[in-house]
Formats: C-alpha cells, structure tokens, sequence
C-alpha cells in the first residue's frame, strides 16, 4: 500500500480544511503558503496583543460548513451570537435598517417601494429555485421587485461602487443569495439579524486547525514559500517546487485564484483553463482603524452619499464581545476596485487622510486623535465579478490535467465570499480526492 502524497497550495481556510481531512484519512500532505501568515484572507493581526482579522467576517446561522468543523474541533464555547444593529447613511442622515419596522420608516424611498423591498426580502429568503436567476442582471430584476427609486438609493450605489463599469452585468442570482443569507439569520420576521463570531475572530479556528496539523507526523507546513510553475509529466502532476525544495506527489490542490493558478500552469490551452482566465476580479484595499473610543452603534453601515468614497463601514467591535470586553475598538473602511486603480496603488497615508475627513461627515465628533494603530491591507483578487451566465463558466474542480484539483472562491456561486463556503469546498476536494483512490 502507497501513501498518497498530496500538496496543497495555499493555507488559506480552504486549504487548512482539506489539509486535515487527508492528514486524518492517512494521506501525506504537503501545506505550502506563499505569506509569512496563514489564514488567507482569514489571516490576522497582533492589536494590543490580541488577534484581529486584517479583514471582517461574520458568521450567519446559514454557515453550516463552518458549524460543523468548529463542532469538531471543540469550538463551540468560543462561538457568540450578537443581535447587531445595521444601518444606512443616506444624505447626511443615518436610517435604522435591520427590521420591518426600521425599513417601514425609511422615508428615504416612497412608502409602496419600502413595503415591496421587505416582500422582495421575504420572498428572497424562502426561495428555492435560483437557476434561472444566473441567466438575469441584478438591475432589472431587482427594480421589477422594489421600484426605481427603491434601487437607485439602497441597490444602485453598493453595486456600482464595488464593481464600477461591470455593476450592471452582475447575476440576479449572486445578489439573491446575498439576500437570503442575512435573511436566513433572522430567527423572526420581526427580530434583528443574528450574527455570530469567535472569540478570537478567526484566529480562533485558524489557530486550531493549524495547531491539529502540526501534531500530526504526516504533514509537512511550509510559509513564505511561493510556489514554481508545476512539474507535469505526461499529462499529470508529478513535482511541486518551492523555494530550495522540490517535492514529489500524487495529488496537487491549488486554492489560489485563478489568475495565480494560471501562473502554476502556464501555456494551457485546454478550454477549462480559458475559460479560467476569462473570469475577471476586482481586488480590496481595506483599512483597519483602531480607535481609543467606538465610533457609532451601528456593527454595519451601507452609505449612499456622494460626498463619501466609499460604499459602508464595519464596527467589529460592535458585534465581537471579546473585544469590546478589552477595549479595543475595531473600524474597517473597505474599497473593492480593480488593482490597475490608482486607489489600489495608493500610498496609505493619502487614503488615512481622505478616509478621516469622510469619517467626520458620519461622525462630527470623530477626531484622528482617537486613532490609537491604523492599518492597510490589500488583496488583488478578494472578489470575483459574478456575471449573468457565470454557471457556464464556473471552473469544475477537477482539472485536465490529472492529479491537479482547484478550489477558488469562483466555485462558491451563487454564494459570495464566506469562510463557511471556503471550509466547505475545501472539504469538498478532499472527500472528491479520497473517494477516487484514497491510500493507493
């Protein structure tokens, strides 16, 4: 009997999963990260000797992946649920908007749009059937539901700053289930959504999953190390190289992007991989602000105001207990836009001081004396561009060449980015990979 030798390209969420799903199944795995961190996106920071996620998550009821491997992993007392309260800025004005009551007095649209808007809400989360829904833009679907004036102030700005020129070819069906899963976290129609989050954000499951694969003697970790181009051999991988190291496998599993994957595989002209590189992202730069005093009461504020660059900010502080209790006060200030943007490229300095002059217009009390540790963090491919007809182009997980299987936020569609859905493709491959030979 052979060990299976598995390496697995990136330690982010997806790739920690299925890491340890093959350690446990016997396999020989290879863990190989290109930062100095792991986590991915789930990666973290030292604030005040504590762990904070350099970019927010929450986690909603729905998340059933995540639930499952924080059971398993004994994680459940580090699990808390908050009633949060959202928000939204329009016009000089803050608008309660996280219950039927707070839409109902949202006087910013016409009274008969607010009341379509929430059966658009209910009908959203009840759906079953969303297929046909990939074949429509967002925009006229969601006008035909809540109004021109209802879209043209909540819908219109939030998609037409993170995607700019593409906002209108975005798929119906990515935005209904965007929908739904903060419907889904209501346990009543008529209460606040219910967000979750750990102790240590997700520190708290990265950390976790690290320390189980250290332990385990079949596994080998690697960071720091940017991985070569892929050695294939007669139309299958054979070698992966890393900095001085050259290992042999089986079985690789990419969990990069797809434009970094095509810098792994270079020159394939297979269709699978064109239509790879014809899916089009835009990145993230998101500032983390921590403040000596919170900044409002709000956890999530979506912002239409043509005086402020960006589309929202998230008070994690406001939904994290833990932090809260420590008296650290957490404020992203996230922007999507392509990283051919002159604001992707810009220097952090100039964004700290743009973003604090918008920030005196939401809070008039806002001082950058209160900003104790500021940080900027990017990444070029936080956010796949999910357009009409994405279901024809969504990359499957196995890939021509033998032995080489990918998983890539792409393939959570229709649901957007979530550390449940990386955990669950992740998992996903490995059960694919062990089912299709196991320890041959």
């Amino acid at each position: 009997m052979k060990q299976k030798r598995v390496v697995v390209v990136g330690a982010g969420l997806a790739g920690l999963a299925a890491s340890y799903d093959l350690a446990h199944a016997g396999c020989h795995v290879t863990l190989v990260e290109a930062a100095k961190d792991l986590g991915g996106l789930a990666s973290s920071v030292q604030i005040e000797g504590n762990a904070v996620e350099r970019f927010y998550h929450f986690i909603c009821r729905s998340d059933e992946h995540l639930m499952h491997l924080i059971d398993e992993l004994g994680l459940r007392n580090k699990l808390f649920w908050h009633q949060t309260r959202t928000s939204f800025f329009h016009d000089s004005r803050y608008y309660p908007f996280g219950t039927p009551i707070d839409l109902l007095r949202f006087s910013a649209v016409p009274p008969s749009q607010r009341i379509r808007f929430g059966l658009h809400v209910l009908a959203s989360r009840f759906r079953k059937q969303w297929q046909w829904l990939d074949q429509m833009p967002a925009k006229p679907w969601l006008i035909e539901w809540i109004g021109k004036e209802a879209y043209d102030v909540i819908w219109h700005p939030l998609l037409k700053v993170k995607f700019g020129d593409d906002h209108d070819k975005i798929s119906a069906a990515w935005i209904w289930h965007r929908i739904w899963r903060v419907a889904a976290s209501r346990r009543s129609l008529l209460e606040r959504e219910s967000f979750g989050c750990l102790e240590h954000g997700t520190a708290t499951i990265v950390e976790a999953l690290v320390q189980k694969l250290k332990a385990m003697p079949n596994v080998e970790l690697y960071t720091d190390s940017p991985v070569k181009p892929l050695v294939i051999r007669d139309g299958k991988v054979s070698q992966v190289q890393f900095g001085d190291k050259s290992v042999d496998c089986d079985t690789v599993i990419s969990t990069v992007a797809l434009p970094a994957l095509d810098r792994l595989v270079p020159g394939q002209t297979d269709p699978y991989f064109e239509r790879a590189r014809s899916i089009k992202y835009i990145g993230v730069v998101c500032m983390m602000l921590s403040l000596d005093r919170p900044f409002g009461k709000y956890f999530w504020t979506n912002i239409n105001d043509r005086r402020v660059s960006f589309n929202g900010i998230v008070e994690q502080t406001n939904l994290n207990q833990n932090l809260r209790d420590k008296g650290i006060n957490i404020l992203y200030v996230p922007f999507y836009l392509p990283t051919s943007d002159a604001r992707y490229k810009a220097k952090d300095e100039d964004l700290l001081a743009e973003y604090s002059a918008m920030l005196k217009l939401l809070n008039p009390e806002f001082d950058e004396s209160w900003i104790k540790e500021w940080h900027v963090f990017r990444a070029p491919y936080a956010q796949p561009i999910f357009d009409t007809h994405f279901l024809d182009v969504m990359p499957d997980h196995r890939t021509p060449i033998q032995g080489l299987y990918v998983t890539d936020s792409t393939q959570f569609y229709p649901e957007d980015r979530t550390i449940s859905a990386a955990i669950a493709q992740g998992r996903k491959v490995a059960g694919m990979i062990l089912a299709e030979g196991g320890n041959r």
